[in-house]
């Protein structure tokens, strides 16, 4: 097939997505729907990405309720909003791919080699399908009008600069490497890196192993149990809460909400946990908007329940061992770091690797998205981390907004307002989350991305409208999870019936605690504190669309403009000195 002939007949635009996971489902179905000839790679042999790797008893930190799809929320989900296992998330990624019919569009088992401008325009990609039967894999090359990246963020794993296995007579592992607690029978283990998957591998070695160790340089984020009175604690991702303005989240008085909340804890909550908790975040000084969110406390019950300590960063690597930072030691004979995963695109890497630098660095993308100066041609999907809420949801808007764009439905702003818009979202970023904005490229803020998208979609809910027509449904897109179907009740995509029929379910906080989110709110609002640079939904002039083969080679794309430097932080406290209330 010449590049010429990358158009498919009937004059439908060939597309190619990269990624089996929710970014990559969610952006199939979308352009889908718009009539383009979507043909998606995956090299895993059916669908899930990274969770199909996951080690065992992984929990999803976000709920069904703000997880699911805003086009598919099943009914089950409604009834019993859960933390689903790994497997459960899978099922539920199976389903929606059968109920919109995604599988034909798939080629499983197929790796993507390499990704070129084509001479006369579009895109040529190369993929090795694996061979049956231990047979050598078939390479195919196609030309295709757009390519769609949605290989997700977790791909290199990220090792700290003193792990060097030649220099340790143990064993060192990253957390990606772990699949359950028997890889810690009888060991001593240091785990390294306090994210959920940190929090989680501590409380699996303090049960399995001989002792545990827990080390990290800045603390954990803002530490956050994953149930509140028997449901998720993302119940409280509501857009009276989270539209709070960041200047204000960490004053006392918006912390007093917390009070409320232990004030209404059930009888059966655990509460040595939960005040250790919150003693940590207290001395810290965090609060939910302005680090990363571990949204689980079981390196709090290996603490407290199985004898787990805590440490400082690691500032010696010892053959039997290591020293902390503030001089103690603890010999060990495995290491595992949870400290996380970069983007890589080595499928770009020969051709054209200005893009796979760019796309490394999301902040330095037009919505997480674009390229200013390449267009439409190459976009990436899935490349936001909320600091508090869960990637396929935000990775939905961006299939919304790509689909509306390659059908010309929507155009891409010029590219002096995508820089601009670009340099202001990473001036918030740094100024709500600091070091933590620095050193994770694709983390963002929940109810800003969402809302900014929306947007640009044009389905933002029409929250004075609905109050006067559906007060129900207005109170639950008001005080209910931020879930993604209140994106479904107007504008493109809208399927306003069944949207209301999910967000009339929805729970939501206790009232005395929503009652105090409405008068913070309120309050905020009097004070003319709402008044943010990023809330200006003024309409803009349609712009000229950006063509997908811009003029602007890949050799020329010009490096990422740079941001602010991060907000210092001070330094952690030690957390294993704390114990107290959760504040």
């Amino acid at each position: 097939m010449s590049p010429a002939s990358a158009t498919a007949a009937g004059g439908r635009k060939r597309i190619a997505v990269i990624g089996g996971g929710p970014a990559g489902l969610t952006t199939v179905k979308e352009l889908a729907e718009k009539g383009f000839e979507v043909t998606a790679f995956d090299r895993n042999p059916g669908l899930g990405g990274v969770f199909t790797t996951a080690y065992a008893g992984l929990q999803l930190t976000s709920s069904s309720l703000i997880t699911a799809f805003g086009a598919f929320v099943r009914d089950r989900d409604l009834e019993r909003p859960t933390l689903w296992q790994c497997g459960e998330y899978l099922e539920y990624m199976e389903e929606f791919a059968r109920h919109f019919g995604l599988h034909r569009h798939y080629r499983f088992s197929t790796t993507v080699k390499s990704v070129r401008r084509a001479p006369g325009g579009g895109w040529r990609v190369r993929s090795a399908a694996a061979g049956e039967d231990g047979a050598a894999a078939v390479e195919t090359e196609e030309a295709f009008d757009h390519v769609v990246i949605c290989a997700g963020s977790n791909v290199k794993p990220v090792y700290p600069e003193w792990a060097r296995p030649e220099n340790f007579d143990g064993q060192i592992l990253h957390s990606g490497q772990v699949h359950d607690g028997s890889a810690f029978a009888g060991k001593r283990v240091l785990i390294v890196g306090m994210g959920e998957s940190g929090s989680d591998m501590a409380l699996m070695a303090a049960r399995a192993g001989e002792a545990c160790a827990i080390s990290t340089r800045n603390g954990p984020g803002y530490v956050i149990p994953r149930l509140y009175r028997g449901l998720p604690t993302d119940m409280d991702t509501n857009r009276c809460y989270h539209g709070l303005p960041r200047s204000v989240v960490n004053k006392p008085v918006v912390r007093f909400k917390v009070k409320i909340e232990d004030a209404l804890l059930l009888p059966d909550a655990d509460r040595k946990v939960l005040r250790k908790v919150g003693e940590i975040n207290r001395v810290r000084g965090v609060a939910p908007f302005n680090r990363f969110g571990t949204k689980s406390t079981a390196f709090v019950e290996a603490m407290i329940y199985h004898g787990a300590t805590y440490h400082p960063g690691v500032a010696e690597l010892r053959r039997d061992g290591v020293v902390f930072a503030d001089g103690t030691e603890f010999p060990c004979d495995t290491i595992v770091c949870c400290t996380g995963f970069a983007p890589e695109f080595a499928f770009l890497n020969e051709h054209a690797p200005e893009l796979a630098r760019r796309g490394c660095d999301a902040r330095s993308l037009y919505k997480r998205m674009f390229i200013p100066e390449v267009g439409t041609g190459i976009a990436w999907m899935g490349l936001v981390r909320p600091a508090v809420g869960g990637v396929p949801a935000c990775a939905e808007m961006q299939a919304r907004y790509l689909a509306l764009v390659l059908s010309g439905e929507k155009a891409l702003p010029s590219h002096a307002e995508m820089h601009a818009d670009i340099q202001m979202h990473a001036e918030l970023d740094h100024r709500q989350f600091g070091h933590d904005a620095d050193r994770l490229r694709t983390m963002a803020d929940l109810f800003r991305y969402m809302e900014s998208m929306a947007h640009e979609i044009g389905c933002r809910p029409p929250l004075r409208r609905l109050f006067l027509r559906d007060p129900l449904t207005a109170l639950k897109v008001a005080f209910g999870p931020l879930s993604a179907a209140q994106y479904r009740l107007t504008g493109p995509g809208a399927e306003p019936v069944r949207a209301r029929s999910v967000l009339r379910r929805l729970p939501t906080m206790p009232w005395p605690v929503l009652a105090y989110e409405l008068m913070l709110m309120t309050g905020c609002w009097a004070a003319g504190l709402t008044r943010e640079p990023w809330r200006k939904w003024q309409r803009r002039p349609a712009a000229a669309p950006v063509p997908a083969a811009a003029a602007v080679p890949a050799a020329s794309v010009p490096a990422a403009a740079p941001v602010p430097a991060p907000v210092t932080v001070s330094t952690v406290a030690p957390v294993a000195a704390v114990a107290g209330k959760r504040g």
